[in-house]
């Protein structure tokens, strides 16, 4: 199907604003950063939200809770933001973050892991699994969930670079024998690296927003060489086993050279056993997750996550 109309025009104004390139790494991550305060936010209210700071053995990871507004779930999902490994953070995620927890009722923990190329593979992926581990026995310092019994059920999430680390801290739960994960939100991920040469790669290479191009310059900046991207943990599709990992909601878009990476997964999990449930975005764009304030559909998507989202982590 065509463009969302709401999605076209947000393109529309796209081109006609400057854009650092990639190269300039700084001048990028400013732009981002300041073309994310510019969106529109949708008028959903939470109970509060706080900022706080996770141990690891490498380094201190600055972090922000969110805290529904609704008597829900004991849930808590951990959050990590896209960006390609290299730019975004709490702020940039902050309205999409808000969406999922007031419409689904679970804790949200936005995680601001180190960013590519300062520091690369694996170690923005070993922030993510630590503040998964750290989450997991400090959920009930985390504000109690809305319901106030029973414990607290654990996901992991992200878009994009983010969904790319939530299914490698899964594989990485799983192989280690725990925490335990009761779900996997996935919104546009990238899980394999190593090929960048799918249908929704030459598709929709140049004019939905996110490039084939940049796609590629980011997994670049995120891997120390090509091999890396054979490794499972930084292309979850290459994993020898699939099987026994938490139910999966993976979202796609129909304008996004990632369009594949996600439908790819969905198809991998359900014949591994692992239970994939695969919502399409048509005539949706990467980032549309980010857009729910413009774009109808893009609510409609995000909304069907949190719901999701309510239903895995409940109890």
């Amino acid at each position: 199907m065509p463009l969302e109309p709401e999605i076209a025009a947000h393109l529309q104004r796209l081109a006609a604003l400057p854009a650092a390139p990639l190269s300039d790494l700084v001048a990028y991550r400013e732009g981002a950063s300041r073309s994310a305060r510019t969106l529109p936010r949708r008028d959903l209210l939470i109970a509060g939200k706080r900022d706080l700071q996770i141990p690891t053995p490498d380094t201190v990871l600055d972090a922000r809770l969110y805290l529904p507004d609704v008597a829900g779930t004991n849930g808590l999902l951990v959050y990590f933001h896209g960006g390609g490994w290299a730019a975004s953070d709490l702020d940039t995620h902050d309205a999409l973050c808000t969406d999922l927890c007031s419409v689904s009722g679970v804790r949200v923990l936005s995680v601001a892991y180190r960013l590519a190329p300062e520091v690369k593979f694996p170690f923005p992926l070993d922030d993510c699994w630590h503040a998964t581990c750290w989450a997991a026995e400090h959920a009930a310092e985390l504000g109690p969930g809305p319901s106030g019994t029973g414990p607290s059920r654990l996901a992991v999430g992200g878009d994009s670079a983010g969904g790319n680390l939530a299914a490698a801290v899964a594989l990485r739960a799983r192989e280690a024998g725990g925490p335990e994960l009761s779900a996997q939100l996935l919104i546009y991920p990238a899980t394999e690296l190593s090929r960048t040469d799918t249908p929704s790669y030459s598709a929709n290479a140049v004019g939905y927003g996110l490039t084939s191009g940049a796609m590629r310059a980011f997994i670049a900046l995120y891997l120390n060489t090509p091999t890396d991207a054979l490794h499972p943990h930084a292309s979850p599709l290459l994993a020898p086993d699939l099987g026994g990992l938490p139910p999966a909601l993976i979202l796609t878009a129909e304008f996004d050279p990632l369009r594949d990476d996600g439908a790819l997964y969905a198809q991998a999990l359900q014949a591994a056993g692992s239970e994939a449930t695969h919502l399409p975005g048509p005539g949706l764009i990467h980032t549309f997750a980010r857009l729910a304030a413009i774009s109808p559909a893009s609510a409609a998507n995000m909304d069907a996550a949190a719901m999701w989202l309510k239903e895995r982590l409940g109890g």
